[in-house]
């Protein structure tokens, strides 16, 4: 799930709302950190979380039963409560990567089909089947406008409202990040030789890979190294790894991050473990960002982490070990407010976590 920075700002009086909203039940759920703000099963795995507004915020999941899914899920967040919203029958498995430019223009890929995938729109109306995309996977959307639209994966298709134009990128792109129009970041492995990650990028008329020198380890039959998440924003382009070393068995996270045209890379001592999954970082607003990592260095136990604009790290644990799992990350820039979809032991939803001294 990718937007545009600027719809990524959720004024905290929208998510104060929807701490009121909450059953006494659900408001108790979680722990003193993180609330469930709605209870919904389909969210506990491969969630994605779409904030727009104090009035409008989209959460997309997957109806399963142990590991069969029965298709996707979408909640709406109306300013008031969270509500389901009726997608179109005969969707395939689940959801996949969501995005959003407007409340009238909110984009879901769904995953699992052996035909393709649907790329659906929201026109703040109706759910409406806008194509299936001929490609074995969609990791990632971006929605930069209603005639701007980006999917990413195995193939890289642009919507331009005209037309859908398969472009060429020299990466299989895991995940992507966009500043603007012409100012547009992604990761992945590189095309020809599949063990190499890779950063691309498009500035208007093309896409290029993006050397990373010696930010990186040169891998070797002992070592090897991931690139997780990336965000690009007015600070610079920032992208999560992990370096395992497979004779000590251990795996080490680092921090790259690119301001003008040099890349620099930062060990976080901080973390003991991987980065949980392939979380992008958060921005908080005020020059830092928000990272989901791990207390133990098998990675198991998630962490909230964050590094401050001069680079001091503090990390404090979601929850008790063995008690949490996050599957999205959402920040409010600024605001009071994190949201995160997954579960606390049994409990499976939206869960949101008031930032200390805000």
């Amino acid at each position: 799930m990718r937007t545009l920075p600027m719809v990524l700002l959720i004024p905290v009086v929208a998510l104060g709302l929807l701490a009121g909203c909450t059953t006494l039940q659900n408001a108790t759920a979680g722990n003193e950190q993180w609330r469930l703000a709605h209870r919904a099963p389909s969210l506990e795995f491969g969630a994605s979380l779409v904030p727009l507004g104090e009035r409008e915020a989209w959460a997309f999941g997957t109806r399963r039963v142990g590991w069969w899914h029965f298709g996707p899920t979408a909640y709406h967040w109306d300013g008031e409560r969270w509500q389901a919203s009726p997608l179109p029958s005969g969707l395939g498995a689940g959801g996949g990567p969501a995005g959003a430019s407007s409340p009238a223009n909110v984009w879901l890929v769904t995953s699992g089909d052996d035909d393709g995938r649907r790329a659906l729109r929201w026109d703040g109306r109706t759910w409406t089947t806008m194509r299936t995309l001929p490609s074995q996977s969609v990791q990632e959307v971006e929605v930069l406008g209603d005639t701007d639209v980006w999917f990413f994966g195995d193939d890289t298709w642009h919507y331009t409202g005209s037309a859908w134009v398969r472009a060429d990128v020299p990466v299989l792109v895991t995940r992507a990040s966009a500043r603007s129009a012409t100012d547009i970041w992604a990761i992945g492995r590189d095309r020809r030789d599949e063990t190499q990650p890779r950063v691309a990028h498009y500035d208007g008329t093309g896409w290029r890979i993006v050397p990373l020198g010696d930010a990186l380890p040169a891998s070797d039959t002992s070592s090897s190294y991931d690139l997780g998440g990336i965000t690009a924003d007015a600070s610079g382009v920032w992208i999560t790894a992990d370096v395992s070393d497979m004779t000590a068995q251990t795996t080490t996270p680092l921090l790259l991050h690119r301001s003008g045209n040099v890349w620099r890379t930062e060990r976080v001592t901080a973390v003991p473990g991987p980065w949980r999954e392939t979380f992008d970082p958060v921005p908080d607003g005020r020059g830092g960002h928000w990272f989901l990592g791990s207390t133990d260095v098998n990675g198991d136990d998630a962490a909230l982490a964050h590094r401050s604009p001069a680079g001091v790290w503090t990390l404090r644990p979601v929850g008790a070990p063995g008690t949490a799992e996050f599957t999205s990350l959402a920040g409010v820039p600024g605001g009071s407010w994190l949201l995160a979809t997954g579960s606390f032991g049994d409990v499976r939803g939206i869960f949101r976590h008031q930032l200390p001294g805000r």
